[in-house]
């Protein structure tokens, strides 16, 4: 087969599996006498109480992460002049 065929193919099969994970997840309905959760109940889940708490430093290292392979990829798109 032809690599663009073979791309095309694992890029198919990974759509399928994202869909079919997202599908299979209960997602909690809010009824009619619950409210959706506040600005400050979500910021308090995601970075906690304290400092010892929440997700803060694990949103920190993805961050970072994230940075890095955006800058590896401008390095490696980054076209060399002869």
């Amino acid at each position: 087969m032809r690599p663009g065929v073979t791309r095309g193919i694992a890029i198919l099969a990974l759509a399928l599996i994202f869909v079919g994970v997202m599908m299979s997840v209960h997602w909690p309905q809010v009824g009619q006498d619950q409210q959706p959760p506040t600005t400050e109940e979500v910021a308090k889940t995601l970075f906690g109480e304290d400092n010892n708490s929440g997700y803060g430093l694990v949103m920190l290292l993805i961050g970072l992460l994230l940075l890095v392979a955006l800058l590896g990829g401008v390095f490696l798109a980054k076209e060399e002049k002869e």
